[in-house]
């Protein structure tokens, strides 16, 4: 089951990446051709639209940092996956101890006598 998990955390942290470039991608394209089209319009107004022509790209790039620190996460710190071989050990462990317990209520309903099976 962890080999699933771990290869379904690759897929979504390439998704991701994929789908995080791609939308900032495409808005500081359209924010550059806005600024652009200003400047070309009001050149007088350039130093001010390219203040806030910076400023805004480096939102947009902060985005698509999130996205990749959301992917590393996925990769080298997967929550949904045992850190270590102790840990597996420790949860079967714990599993095989459960068991043996509603295995020994069920024989302590039966007054200990195991059940017979019927055809």
């Amino acid at each position: 089951m962890a080999i699933d998990i771990l290869s379904l955390s690759v897929l979504t942290a390439g998704l991701s990446m994929a789908v995080g470039t791609i939308g900032q991608g495409l808005g500081q394209g359209r924010a550059v051709a806005g600024a652009m089209e200003g400047i070309a319009r009001q050149p007088e107004a350039a130093g001010t639209i390219s203040t806030n022509l910076i400023i805004g790209l480096a939102f947009i790039e902060s985005l698509s940092i999130y996205v990749l620190v959301v992917a590393l996460i996925l990769l080298f710190a997967n929550p949904f996956v045992a850190k270590s071989a102790k840990e597996l050990a420790e949860l079967k462990a714990k599993v095989e101890m459960v068991q043996i317990e509603q295995q020994l209520k069920q024989l302590e309903g039966t007054g200990g006598a195991v059940p017979e099976k019927r055809p």
